[in-house]
């Protein structure tokens, strides 16, 4: 079954996508797997600009959080969107990483990347 047939609505589908996405950095072996890739390229498949609505919109939970933030800080991302995010958003992932973000998100932060970069 797909993603799609079960959550048919963009933004829904969107809200449980990143919380599949930010999983795998809180395990103790780290790094992308294949289903992680797999999430991330459906994240990345959907409109960019309703995948920043879904996520700015409501209170998303630390593990949507979490994988908006391996979302954003990814090359596919910030090759094609550029490394600033719109606010709320922005500033979500800006208090979220350095609180309860991992060492990969705060350090992918602290190189203007996850929605806090100068420019484009």
């Amino acid at each position: 079954m797909l993603v799609q047939d079960v959550h048919p609505d963009g933004i829904e589908r969107i809200r449980v996508l990143p919380a599949w996405a930010g999983v795998s950095g809180r395990e103790p072996t780290g790094g992308l797997r294949r289903s992680d890739k797999a999430v991330r390229e459906q994240l990345l498949a959907e409109d960019p600009g309703l995948v920043v609505t879904a996520l700015a919109t409501g209170s998303p939970s630390p593990a949507q959080l979490d994988g908006a933030a391996e979302l954003f800080g990814s090359f596919e991302w910030t090759g094609v969107h550029g490394r600033r995010l719109a606010e709320p958003l922005r500033s979500m992932l800006i208090g979220h990483i350095p609180a309860d973000g991992t060492d990969r998100m705060r350090g992918l932060l602290g190189r203007g990347r996850c929605g806090a970069g100068r420019s484009g």
